[in-house]
């Protein structure tokens, strides 16, 4: 597999740091400070802790739901499958491929690509907002208003939107290549619908944990990337797979396992958060790596309990429904 998840911290002109270099562009209708203070107009700044109440309860709203509904989705699934599939005389759905246009592909590269081109689209939005007129700078105006994550805002969409967000081809690029390398083989135990409840919420708590690291160092640089997500996927993956091999992007002749690669990259973003490094976002980074470790130390049992009650209520919905 490929390691190389990134989620940059944009500095306050709207550039980017990218390798020894800066790149810079100007966002149309870009203004660091409106975005900082949308949500509190004509007031003094805002207390720290009331910046995390919207983002608390959006984020405890996207875990609980998005799981919830995929254990519905896989249950109703599974009721209209065929009964040999259902004894386990056939393997289950999610095993299977898809024939995309003569090129076949499992189940888990399907949704892959799926994510790749919901990320692709929201770029594509950002290359069409660099242009000139009013629709542009509309446009830029509403993708920094929910696809940018600035931290002192107190806005909560954002912590799901800027994890679908990539500004530039490079960001893009690393990180659906580390995205279409991890997605199969967590969608294989998983399945489809808990491995999408798994990404989204994981992608908006990351962003949160990214929020509170900024918050508390007081950096006002906002962000995008799916690489807190990338980083759940790839921190899993190497603890339930320790004896598999990975390898990172730009140095594809080294390898390692997954925990030293994994205890590699948590002390490097805990070195960035201690030395205050600003090219990646660290906080996001090591949020998503010890999220994956909670996962599988104790976190799947829980979503799976979860999960098996949230069946057993909808049944019971659907059973007192059809009793009327």
């Amino acid at each position: 597999a490929c390691c190389g998840g990134l989620r940059r911290s944009h500095n306050r002109g709207g550039g980017e740091r990218q390798g020894k270099g800066r790149q810079r562009w100007q966002h149309q209708g870009y203004r660091f400070r409106e975005y900082q203070a949308w949500d509190n107009p004509g007031q003094g700044p805002r207390s720290r802790a009331s910046l995390f109440w919207g983002p608390l309860v959006f984020s405890g709203v996207v875990v609980l739901s998005s799981f919830a509904i995929a254990a519905i989705a896989y249950s109703e699934r599974r009721s209209k499958e065929h009964w040999t599939v259902r004894m386990g005389l056939l393997p289950h759905s999610h095993v299977g491929g898809y024939d995309l246009w003569g090129w076949q592909v499992s189940t888990g590269q399907a949704v892959a690509l799926g994510l790749i081109a919901c990320n692709v689209a929201v770029h594509l939005l950002w290359v069409s907002s660099r242009g000139g007129g009013r629709a542009a700078g509309n446009l830029n105006r509403f993708l920094n208003r929910n696809f940018m994550h600035f931290p002192f805002s107190g806005r909560a969409f954002p912590l799901l939107g800027s994890s679908f967000s990539h500004v530039d081809w490079l960001h893009l690029g690393v990180n659906m290549v580390a995205l279409w390398s991890f997605a199969p083989m967590i969608v294989s135990i998983l399945g489809p619908e808990t491995f999408l409840a798994a990404y989204v919420s994981s992608g908006t708590l990351t962003s949160l944990g990214g929020m509170l690291f900024h918050v508390a160092m007081n950096v006002h640089s906002p962000s995008c990337g799916a690489s807190g997500a990338l980083l759940f996927l790839f921190s899993t993956s190497a603890l339930l797979f320790p004896a598999a091999k990975f390898s990172i992007i730009f140095f594809p002749f080294l390898s390692f396992t997954g925990p030293q690669l994994l205890m590699c990259a948590i002390g490097l973003d805990l070195c960035g958060l201690v030395m205050g490094w600003r090219m990646f976002h660290h906080g996001a980074h090591l949020a998503g790596s010890l999220l994956g470790v909670a996962f599988v130390n104790g976190g799947a049992k829980l979503v799976h309990s979860y999960q098996v009650w949230s069946i057993e209520q909808w049944r019971a919905l659907k059973k007192g429904s059809r009793g009327r």
